[in-house]
């Protein structure tokens, strides 16, 4: 990746704060960026659970090797009590923000999503 600047400090020095102007913008930038990707990665590619749980009976899937180099995302749920979670993997960044926010808009929390990429 050309083009971006240095994330890490070289020195210790005081804690750069924002305001929310551009917290928003920075926060902005981010998203686009992350669709572009999502953009670029092409088409999403529907992933099968699993396992599905109907009452007491438990069937378990398996999914071929070349839908799990499909996905590009994972989604980490963190609850109250600090506690993390791996919920689900998606095949491109506006599938996991989806996701994230409809988890969110049902269970509340923090829902962080982590790019697969090597």
């Amino acid at each position: 990746m050309t083009g971006l600047r240095r994330r890490i400090a070289r020195k210790s020095t005081e804690p750069k704060t924002t305001n929310s102007n551009e917290a928003t913008r920075k926060l902005f930038g981010l998203v686009e960026r992350a669709r572009q990707n999502g953009r670029e990665q092409g088409p999403l590619a529907p992933v099968e659970a699993l396992i599905t749980v109907d009452e007491n009976e438990w069937v378990w899937q398996v999914v071929d090797r070349s839908v799990l180099d499909l996905l590009s995302h994972r989604l980490i749920f963190q609850t109250s009590a600090g506690t993390r979670r791996e919920i689900l993997m998606t095949a491109g960044i506006n599938a996991a923000m989806d996701a994230a926010s409809k988890i969110v808009e049902l269970d509340g929390g923090c829902v962080l999503i982590e790019t697969l990429d090597p």
